[in-house]
């Protein structure tokens, strides 16, 4: 078709050098013209029967003036400029509202980017353009609102650009969401916090499959979730614990305060006392961390008194029964063991025969002696070698029994005195 309005472009030219007074020139530019315009906003779409005669109108008259009917070819253009307004006047309200629809979709597809946050300057400057365009479109004022539409349109695609440059950054949070969850599983989290990790993990899927979508707001609202039931997960945990330790702390002291020696060690009881009732006001205030260590510190003291105790009930047990008497027990003690290469050894609870390192080198090398390379070996948790506590996992160092270790005695050495 633009061939054709060349061609009549270049006859009216030739056409006008012989008659150029009777040519209707002006008209036939203002058609081409009015054309131009109704196709600027998109007519072959909404008007597309106005401007296909708009167009036509305009050939006839080229057609006309070939014939010299040269004030039918006028009234041919004038035709033309008429459908060609005609075609922009139902056009533009049509075009307008559309544009308003994508700059709306447009905008909504950055708040899903989370551009509020990440490109708030774009953002807010197509919100701006969106906003003056849907006021010119009520207006009627429809060219300028296309114009402010479009420039709204153009300032969301720079929003959802930057923010869509933030997804991999938003990948690597979810990874150490991930980490975290799985950290607070090894830290009991399955047994005191099964739901609040049960929680995350679907939080953290949710978050990742909204990521994938693109829906950023979603995805960290999601993640914010997730945040929330870790650290709830965290604070079961820490409860959990902290009750645990709370109970096992007055268990031990009914243990001790009930022996009738724990007089001789009544400061110390008192103290660890103080501690338990500390450890009770801070679980009731919910500060679970500070109840446990509270309740540690409880149980450190009432163990030392414990041990302390012990001690000093085996020293005189050792003084009253003959040397014989105690290699007897010995002997039953190794029985009761059996005789293998240790290479390990978890300490026990026993209320009525306490672990302790003597106790350990006596069932591991029928010679309660060597408990000094129990302890060189697992100095790294034995800060105290008369503390020691159930559940420590003890390396054994294995000995030949040749071997003969200084300032020690076997069985036979023994019988020999």
């Amino acid at each position: 078709m633009k061939q054709i309005y060349i061609y009549i472009l270049a006859s009216c030219i030739v056409l006008s050098i012989g008659c150029a007074s009777d040519l209707p020139i002006r008209d036939m530019s203002k058609a081409r013209y009015g054309i131009t315009q109704a196709e600027e906003v998109k007519a072959d779409k909404y008007a597309p029967e106005e401007l296909e005669k708009a167009k036509q109108y305009l050939y006839d008259t080229h057609l006309l003036l070939k014939e010299d009917k040269t004030k039918d070819a006028q009234k041919k253009s004038v035709e033309s400029q008429a459908e060609s307004q005609k075609a922009i006047e139902k056009s533009l309200p049509l075009y307008a509202n559309d544009m308003l629809t994508e700059a709306n979709e447009s905008l909504h597809q950055a708040e899903m980017l989370n551009a509020k946050e990440f490109a708030n300057v774009e953002y807010a400057q197509a919100t701006s353009s969106l906003d003056e365009a849907t006021r010119l479109n009520a207006d009627k004022n429809y060219r300028h609102s296309i114009q402010k539409s479009k420039e709204s349109i153009a300032f969301a695609h720079e929003a959802k650009t930057k923010s869509l440059a933030m997804i991999p950054q938003l990948k690597e949070q979810l990874a150490v969401l991930e980490n975290e969850k799985e950290s607070l599983r090894t830290q009991r989290g399955d047994e005191l916090a099964k739901d609040e990790l049960s929680t995350t993990e679907q939080k953290i899927n949710e978050a990742t499959t909204k990521l994938e979508e693109q829906n950023i707001v979603a995805a960290i609202a999601a993640m914010q979730s997730a945040k929330e039931s870790l650290q709830q997960a965290k604070t079961a945990i820490e409860k959990g614990k902290a009750s645990e330790s709370l109970e096992a702390a007055k268990s031990l002291y009914t243990q001790v305060s009930e022996r009738e020696s724990s007089q001789e060690m009544a400061q110390t009881l008192t103290e660890a006392e103080k501690l338990i009732a500390n450890s009770q006001d801070f679980f009731s205030k919910e500060k679970y961390i500070e109840s446990y260590d509270a309740s540690q510190q409880a149980i450190t003291a009432l163990n030392s008194i414990l041990i302390a105790m012990e001690k000093k009930e085996e020293a005189i047990a050792m003084q009253e029964e003959p040397e014989e008497k105690t290699k007897e027990e010995a002997e039953v003690i190794a029985k009761e063991e059996p005789k293998k290469e240790h290479k390990e050894y978890i300490v026990q609870y026993n209320p009525k025969a306490r672990d302790c390192l003597w106790r350990i080198a006596l069932k591991v090398y029928n010679n309660a002696r060597l408990w000094p390379l129990i302890y060189v070996a697992n100095k790294d948790q034995i800060k105290d070698p008369d503390l020691i506590f159930p559940g420590q996992r003890f390396v054994i160092p294995l000995v030949e029994k040749e071997k003969k270790e200084p300032g020690t005695e076997t069985e036979e050495e023994a019988k020999s005195h």
